[in-house]
């Protein structure tokens, strides 16, 4: 299975409703999906499937240096075709996974972050991740931060893994059971400490996973 990344589309909806569906509880509010993608504040991210048809993803170009870059990063390919999605429509459940950020102050907030459940374990959680940090570099934000189960110990080893320290607890955060959230917050991320960490976790993740197309 071949996956890659790019700013939601508003025909994107249907399908990420289904996984927010089907990776939270019942007990979840829903996302205004429409109204948050027209929000200058809010930034929408997917991972779809390359192995099945997605029409609005298929020239790439190469991806503009950054703070980040790296020899390894730069065969990571960014489409140049509009995130409005001019075309026909993407392939029926061609999407694995999104993350929704909110730009807010000097912070990249991950507001969610959801892959199909038949999907996880092959690193589309972690690509979330990656184009969530890149998304902070390219606002120049200079940090990241989420909310995490206090029980989803598999979740907070990924945030860990990139970085993610944690900052506190929310009490009773979660409405279905009441359960705590810890709060998880990078370093600053402008620093050279965090850009030579986060370059080698992008040469690995590659190295593991191949080249990828990614459209910010």
């Amino acid at each position: 299975m071949e996956v890659a990344l790019r700013r939601m589309r508003a025909d994107d909806i249907p399908q990420v409703i289904e996984i927010e569906k089907e990776a939270f509880s019942t007990g979840w509010v829903g996302t205004p999906f429409r109204r948050e993608l027209n929000s200058r504040h809010t930034r929408f991210l997917v991972a779809y499937r390359t192995d099945v048809t997605d029409n609005a993803a298929t020239s790439t170009e190469e991806l503009p240096s950054g703070p980040a870059d790296a020899p390894l990063w730069a065969r990571m390919l960014t489409g140049v075709k509009s995130a409005l999605g001019m075309g026909e429509s993407a392939a029926t459940d061609n999407l694995a996974g999104y993350v929704g950020i909110w730009l807010q102050g000097d912070q990249a907030h991950i507001t969610e972050i959801a892959v199909r459940e038949a999907l996880r374990g092959r690193g589309i959680g972690e690509l979330l991740i990656i184009g969530t940090l890149r998304v902070a570099y390219e606002q120049g934000l200079e940090e990241v931060t989420l909310e995490a189960r206090v029980s989803n110990f598999v979740a907070q080893r990924l945030y860990d893994k990139y970085g993610f320290n944690e900052a506190g607890i929310r009490k009773n955060y979660y409405a279905d059971n009441r359960e705590d959230a810890v709060i998880m917050t990078t370093d600053p991320i402008h620093t050279g400490a965090y850009r030579e960490k986060f370059q080698v976790l992008q040469e690995r993740f590659l190295e593991r996973y191949g080249e990828v197309q990614i459209e910010l």
